[in-house]
């Protein structure tokens, strides 16, 4: 952004300072007489939006006090707008500064109104540069300026008065409470040079005068008068001055002191409080601002674009914080991914591992399921060998005396079309001890056929015959098997199949 420049305007011409790093530097006057052509032009050759501060120091300024009920809101800058039309109607340069409430009563604002009453000496000037490419910033006086300067030099709330020389002749301020009271610029044909003691007392003197007639300084007491002069020790006074400064304590300033007390730069190729003046400017302190408001419409639009770069610059740095938090969040989360998918695959790796380390079975697998699944069943369900015991009892109660040597009993299920369930038969598998010898022939055989007669009564049961006594061969009641070879006693074995009872 380019440097910003303060005009200073008086009634010998303009001169433009420009506002760096090292401080407040000189760097063109431009007369009255024929200074407005070289000013249009230097304006042209500025970059554009370069902000220029204007600051008057004029006598054609005025002061006025008044006491107006104390109103807020939208209704106090239309009641201010009326009572500075009514007071400066012909001049568009005017502006207002608060000095308070008053402590008792109804407690009215007390405001100082004030205008540069001479429009004449300013909008040829402000007029190119509100042609130029450069952007208004503010006007403001050198009266309402001094205060920067007397606060800091004057401690208490006692009325005092402030004089120091510009390039435009004495000024005289006065200040009650930090605040601008009065000020009046006298000019002087010595201003650049160290002005007349006779011309300085006689001008405060008459400022005093006209203060005390407005009661605005104390009459029981003396008031004090800052000078600022470029002199170490100041000159002598003539004899007359004790009784013309009456009422008045003067106490002169080196400018040196001063810029020390103010923390500021001093400048010893001036005599003058323009440095000063120009730095506490440059500080840019809150001033009553005396631009009509139509010539401050660039410096508004420049700080609304400021003000919404500010808010873009903040909008992108929040987007760029909630972007790099979702960037950290899906990093986060595609690391907890990947890191799911290395396990997941070394899951399968050992899944994989553990299958090639597994034999292989006689069976399919699917046979292998089938399996498993009829032998939960047959865990799960409440068949026993207890009801086919009961029927075999009953049915061999008729045939006494038999001697049964092995009784298993099993339970497997059918083989039922693939979409039906699996019932479950149960099968019950007999051998009996027969008498044995030749003579007993007779008597196996008719024991044989009373234990097949009494398993025959069984209920839905189904007999083979596995084994039985030789003597038996030639009778066939049911299938016979053949006796197996080597048997040395006789024996007689019997599968019988019987259907499972529903619980």
């Amino acid at each position: 952004m380019a440097s910003p420049y303060i005009l200073y305007l008086n009634p010998a011409g303009l001169t433009a300072f420009i506002v760096g790093r090292s401080g407040v530097e000189l760097h063109q006057h431009f007369a009255l007489d024929d200074g407005l052509p070289r000013f249009e032009a230097f304006l042209a050759g500025l970059a554009a939006g370069t902000r220029i501060s204007l600051l008057a120091d004029l006598p054609d300024e005025a002061h006025h006090l008044e006491t107006l009920p104390f109103v807020r809101g939208r209704d106090r800058r239309p009641m201010l707008a009326r009572r500075q039309d009514h007071l400066f109607g012909d001049t568009p340069f005017r502006s207002h500064l608060s000095l308070g409430r008053e402590p008792t009563g109804r407690r009215d604002e007390r405001i100082l109104f004030a205008a540069l009453t001479r429009p004449g000496a300013i909008q040829p000037w402000l007029q190119r540069i509100l042609h130029s490419p450069c952007i208004l910033t503010q006007v403001v006086s050198a009266s309402f300026l001094s205060q920067a300067l007397a606060a800091p030099l004057h401690s208490g709330t006692a009325p005092f008065l402030l004089a120091h020389t510009t390039p435009a002749g004495l000024r005289v301020s006065c200040f009650e409470h930090g605040q601008l009271r009065f000020s009046r610029l006298t000019a002087s044909q010595g201003a650049h040079a160290s002005p007349d003691p006779g011309f300085v007392r006689d001008e405060i003197r008459r400022s005093f005068d006209y203060l005390l007639s407005q009661r605005v300084v104390p009459r029981d007491r003396s008031t004090r008068v800052l000078l600022l002069s470029p002199h170490e020790v100041p000159a002598p006074l003539p004899a007359t001055a004790t009784a013309a400064s009456a009422g008045l304590d003067l106490q002169p300033m080196h400018l040196k002191q001063a810029a020390l007390a103010l923390k500021l730069q001093y400048d010893a190729s001036h005599t003058d409080s323009l440095p000063l003046l120009l730095q506490a400017l440059a500080a840019q302190p809150r001033l009553p601002q005396f631009a009509p408001a139509e010539a401050l419409s660039g410096h508004r639009q420049q700080q609304i674009g400021r003000i919404a770069g500010v808010l873009a610059g903040a909008l992108f740095l929040a987007c760029l914080s909630y972007t790099s938090l979702n960037l950290l969040a899906a990093r986060e989360q595609r690391s907890l991914a990947e890191a799911s998918l290395r396990e997941a695959a070394l899951q399968e790796a050992r899944l994989e591992d553990v299958i090639a380390a597994t034999p292989t079975t006689p069976l399919p697998l699917e046979r292998l399921n089938q399996t498993l699944d009829r032998v939960h069943a047959l865990a799960t369900s409440n068949t026993g060998p207890e009801p086919a015991l009961r029927q075999l009892t009953a049915a061999l109660a008729s045939a006494p005396g038999f001697k049964l040597q092995e009784l298993e009993w099993t339970a497997a299920p059918q083989n039922p079309p693939p979409a039906e369930p699996a019932p479950l038969n149960q099968t019950l598998r007999m051998r009996f001890h027969l008498p044995s010898g030749a003579g007993q022939a007779r008597e196996r055989a008719l024991r044989a056929q009373t234990l097949l007669a009494a398993l025959g009564t069984l209920s839905g049961a189904k007999i083979q015959v596995l084994r039985q006594p030789a003597e038996m061969a030639s009778s066939e009641p049911m299938r016979i098997a053949e006796s197996l070879p080597g048997d040395t006693e006789p024996q007689l074995e019997v599968r019988v199949s019987l259907p499972v009872s529903p619980p």
